[in-house]
């Protein structure tokens, strides 16, 4: 019986480690023709990193001055927990990408499409995902808000948003301007 339990598990093991084998070629080759979608991907990570990291200590400031014990706690710098979460969604973005890939091979393939458009389709959508993120750090740092979510309202913040950042009179002029017209046309 225990030898019955012994080879079952052992041959469990061993087919999990072939079909592991077989695979892993086709996602290296994946993995290889995207590899300038991961750079920008890691590259976008990195940034959103960064300006989260500087959201958190902005967030973290208001909150010593409000003097709020809980905010404080929330905001607090932990960089094990941010290196954590910024290598997660690059692993989460490479996965998306892989199952595009896999989507891909499965629909386009049979059509004379290639696969890799899928993987280019989940890279785009990691890219709008993480530039959002991004922005929403941008702006939350340059004092914006996104007042309508839409094209055209994210666009005008992110003219506010750069008018501010080379001088903080004229991103206020541009602001208000934003804001006549946009009560004119109403």
């Amino acid at each position: 019986m225990d030898n019955f339990l012994l080879l079952n598990s052992t041959a469990g093991t061993a087919t999990r480690s072939v079909t592991f084998l077989l695979f892993t070629n086709e996602i290296f080759a994946m993995l290889v023709d995207m590899r300038w979608a991961l750079l920008l991907l890691l590259l976008l990570v990195l940034a959103d990193f960064r300006y989260g990291w500087g959201e958190s200590r902005v967030r973290y400031g208001f909150a010593c001055r409000q003097g709020n014990k809980v905010l404080m706690e929330h905001y607090k710098w932990r960089m094990s927990r941010a290196i954590r979460r910024t290598f997660n969604k690059l692993a989460d973005y490479i996965i998306l990408m892989l199952l595009a890939g896999a989507i891909g091979m499965a629909v386009f393939e049979p059509l004379g499409i290639q696969h890799t458009w899928g993987s280019w389709v989940g890279a785009a959508i990691a890219c709008f995902c993480e530039l959002a993120s991004i922005f929403g750090h941008f702006f939350y740092l340059r004092g914006v808000t996104v007042e309508k979510r839409t094209l055209a309202g994210f666009l005008k913040a992110l003219i506010v948003a750069l008018a501010k950042k080379k001088n903080e009179d004229v991103g206020e002029a541009v602001e208000e301007a934003f804001k006549n017209s946009e009560n004119k046309s109403e």
